[in-house]
């Protein structure tokens, strides 16, 4: 289970989750952050990619964005459908794999406004996703991705991060790049790419 690739397949999160795995549920500055930078609003469609148990795709849909929710993980679907149901109907949950599955049918190019991969985008086969990403989005979307500086991990963290140069290069292809601190040590960092060319 220590091998990397493994640390992108269901199976492995499936493990993780069935043992009480869970990422922290986004604190109220990271929120606050969130909001400011991507500029959510209310009537817009958005996807959260590798949503885990739902924390931040709840919290799109009570901000009154039209939430589609995606993870690989049929255990972490099945936690969030049970715990996240007072999003309503502008949320809804399915499970996906954005590496190896068909694009979902409901992801229809140029209509979606924001794209979320909170600690997910290092598992992605990210020339795949950035491309099928940019495809989605509006004119004037926004892809936002919640991670870490791969510097500042320790060895043996599931999530290693980004490198400087990995996140530096994401600018191609995008408008507008804009990056913010999360925490005191520049250890977590939201980075919002605006507008796909």
């Amino acid at each position: 289970m220590q091998v990397e690739h493994s640390r992108r397949s269901p199976a492995y999160w499936n493990h993780l989750y069935e043992a009480g795995y869970r990422v922290k549920e986004p604190e109220a500055f990271e929120r606050q952050m969130f909001r400011k930078y991507v500029m959510a609003k209310a009537g817009q469609l958005a996807v959260d990619v590798g949503t885990g148990r739902g924390h931040m795709a709840a919290h799109m849909a009570r901000w009154g964005l039209m939430v589609l929710a995606y993870d690989f993980s049929s255990v972490a679907i099945a936690d969030a459908r049970t715990s996240q149901q007072s999003g309503g109907d502008e949320l809804t949950f399915a499970e996906h794999d954005f590496t190896t599955d068909a694009i979902p049918p409901e992801l229809v190019p140029g209509t979606v406004d924001v794209i979320s991969c909170r600690h997910s985008f290092e598992f992605l086969d990210r020339a795949r996703f950035l491309t099928d990403a940019r495809r989605w989005l509006t004119s004037a979307g926004v892809l936002q991705i919640t991670t870490h500086r791969a510097r500042r991990m320790s060895p043996g963290a599931a999530h290693q991060g980004l490198r400087d140069e990995e996140i530096e290069g994401l600018r191609r292809g995008w408008r507008y790049m804009t990056t913010y601190g999360l925490d005191g040590d520049d250890s977590l960092i939201g980075i919002v790419l605006r507008g796909p060319r």
